[in-house]
């Protein structure tokens, strides 16, 4: 089982854990350091110009490492629900809302620099920002899987015209670094604000038109109706909830459900498919348990799978673990 986390996504560091919440930098880093008390300048952590938030994750019952007073650097901290059932961001220091980061996958498809991707963020009112960093993990391999060997010419190293297929897939974060790379994407989702989003992005990248084809439907349906119309892709990404509702108000429950949706997506990988990913957030599955369903849906194909859990690395080496996955690949 793997613990995965990425290689390089330098918009994005996790300062610190502790009592309930992580400390996190979102944008770009700078030379400006958070010490742990009792290590001096042995513990600096460089902490950036970018947005640094304090958000809750029930996780972490662990103690911090940072002192109050980098904390209390935190230009905005996500208070949970009060009396009222409701959260909400408290706003320590002005910021910008929306703002943007980058994630540069180098080495991929594009010479460094040319391959950037660009995300909005904001503060949601459910303590997200419209990005889960730790699925920059799940970019890089799959970026790995869709590139030419590297001994080949730079113009010749990115395959172009792949059809990927991304389900429940939210603001589009793997939709875009996929366009970007010359991927074709479609895009589906349930959600008219995260399609909204997911568009955004997409302008920010100032990606061709044509790059992704928007579904605002039932990820299930959709994938019926693919069936019957025959339809073939070179990857498929799937990122469901644990629990649900499509735009007609049916119900989704991750354990019910994805076996089915799983079986039928398997029937829509084109003989040259390079990849298909799982991720499951909030579930009372366990990776283990999407390895064997993974298994036994794609029993008949070649390939290899893994799995494993999603995880983000502290600067202090300490990892966390924020989802779980599996995933085929040829």
């Amino acid at each position: 089982m793997l613990l995965e986390t990425f290689k390089a996504f330098n918009d994005f560091e996790l300062l610190d854990t502790g009592d309930g919440f992580r400390l996190e930098r979102w944008g770009e880093a700078a030379p400006r350091t958070l010490r742990h008390p009792a290590q001096g300048a042995a513990g600096a952590i460089a902490t950036g110009t970018g947005v640094v938030l304090a958000r809750p994750d029930p996780q972490i019952i662990w103690g911090k490492s940072l002192a109050d007073e980098e904390w209390d650097k935190a230009w905005a901290v996500y208070k949970s629900a009060d009396d009222d059932g409701k959260g909400r961001w408290e706003i320590k220091k002005p910021m910008p809302n929306p703002w943007t980061v980058a994630f540069d996958p180098h080495p991929g498809p594009l010479p460094k620099g040319e391959g950037a991707t660009k995300f909005l963020l904001k503060l949601s009112p459910f303590k997200h920002t419209g990005l889960f960093a730790e699925q920059a993990a799940q970019w890089e391999w799959i970026l790995e899987k869709i590139t030419r060997p590297k001994n080949q010419e730079p113009k010749k190293n990115q395959i172009p015209n792949l059809k990927i297929l991304n389900l429940f897939a939210y603001t589009g974060g793997a939709t875009m670094v996929l366009a970007k790379a010359g991927c074709n994407v479609t895009h589906v989702d349930a959600s008219k604000p995260a399609i909204t989003w997911a568009n955004e992005n997409h302008k920010l990248n100032n990606l061709p038109a044509d790059s992704v084809r928007w579904i605002l439907d039932d990820c299930a349906k959709f994938v019926k109706r693919e069936l019957k119309r025959g339809a073939k892709y070179d990857g498929i990404i799937m990122d469901p909830p644990a629990f649900g509702h499509s735009p007609t108000g049916k119900t989704w429950k991750f354990n019910n459900d994805l076996p089915g949706l799983l079986k039928d997506c398997v029937q829509l990988l084109s003989n040259n498919a390079k990849f298909l990913i799982i991720n499951g957030y909030a579930t009372n599955s366990s990776a283990l348990a999407l390895n064997n369903l993974l298994q036994d849906a794609v029993q008949l194909k070649h390939g290899s799978i893994e799995f494993g859990e999603l995880c983000l690395k502290q600067k202090s080496g300490l990892m966390i673990s924020t989802g779980i996955f599996a995933r085929w690949s040829k």
